[in-house]
């Protein structure tokens, strides 16, 4: 099955990505999942490339029910994004890795911003999920995969809502 997603969002791809390299863009998404962030770094400019590095910690009882019988309590999440330079139309692309502290949990993914001009960008998402858990890893793969992919929906809708806030 694997992570796929598209949508459109109503602005440059330079300011998407500077929205996400934004500790405050991440803390509200964070909240809107119900997690809270932990740790945020950027290294690079949002003009060449750059590197976002987000960690949040959200109750296991937020993650597909399946998943909730491996983890417990506290769940910590790693998030890599490494953004690409601009290319000559304006497009970006990067590779992301999701890690889940203490489980043997990876997604695999990448994204690639489609410029159309100022005033819009088709978002791509392709990737997979990794669960090396015995007997019920299948299970909780095809049941993380559903769950990206709304996650990727609410991202590109709250960046959209948070680059319509009036400055």
């Amino acid at each position: 099955m694997g992570i796929e997603a598209e949508k459109i969002i109503p602005h440059a791809a330079e300011d998407i990505v500077a929205a996400y390299t934004d500790r405050q863009f991440h803390e509200h998404l964070a909240a809107k999942v119900g997690a809270t962030l932990l740790g945020f770094d950027v290294s690079g400019s949002v003009p060449t490339e750059v590197k976002i590095y987000s960690k949040q910690s959200m109750p296991a009882d937020k993650l597909p029910e399946i998943a909730q019988k491996v983890l417990k309590g506290t769940v910590t999440v790693s998030i890599t994004d490494t953004w690409s330079a601009p290319d000559a139309d304006g497009s970006r692309r990067s590779d992301t890795v999701v890690e889940v502290s203490g489980a043997p949990i990876k997604a695999l993914a990448s994204q690639t911003l489609h410029a159309r001009g100022e005033a819009e960008t088709k978002a791509t998402v392709r990737g997979d999920v990794e669960v090396k858990i015995p007997l019920i890893g299948k299970k909780v793969k095809s049941a993380a995969e559903p769950y990206i992919r709304k996650f990727v929906e609410l991202q590109a809708k709250e960046v959209t809502a948070w680059l319509n806030k009036p400055a």
